[in-house]
């Protein structure tokens, strides 16, 4: 009986000195903070218009690269275009020279 007295009152010293840890801990967080704040509030103020210039020069590379990838887009539509249109020039040739033959022999006779 008196062994589990014991052990209930050594669970109690246990959990109490927990709980003074725990508070402690909580203090002590409190007061770093508070001693931190100026110094956080000092960076955030330094920091505020470098974070403004690296959304402006963000900006502004992403409306370079957006110009470069429309520009590439559109030399790589020309070559699929020009690439389709090589193989075609010998039967236009041909095309064109029966259609000159042909405009050419429909003309009326001049004397």
């Amino acid at each position: 009986m008196i062994g589990l007295a014991l052990g209930a009152m050594m669970a109690a010293g246990v959990m109490v000195a927990l709980a003074v840890s725990a508070l402690a801990w909580f203090v002590l967080r409190g007061l770093i903070f508070l001693v931190t704040l100026p110094f956080r509030l000092l960076f955030a103020v330094i920091a505020l218009p470098l974070l403004l210039l690296k959304i402006v020069l963000m900006a502004v590379a992403a409306v370079v690269l957006i110009t470069l990838l429309a520009a590439g887009g559109l030399l790589i539509a020309l070559g699929v275009v020009v690439g389709v249109l090589i193989p075609l020039l010998p039967i236009l040739l041909v095309v064109g020279l029966t259609f000159a033959i042909v405009r050419l022999m429909r003309r009326p006779a001049t004397i």
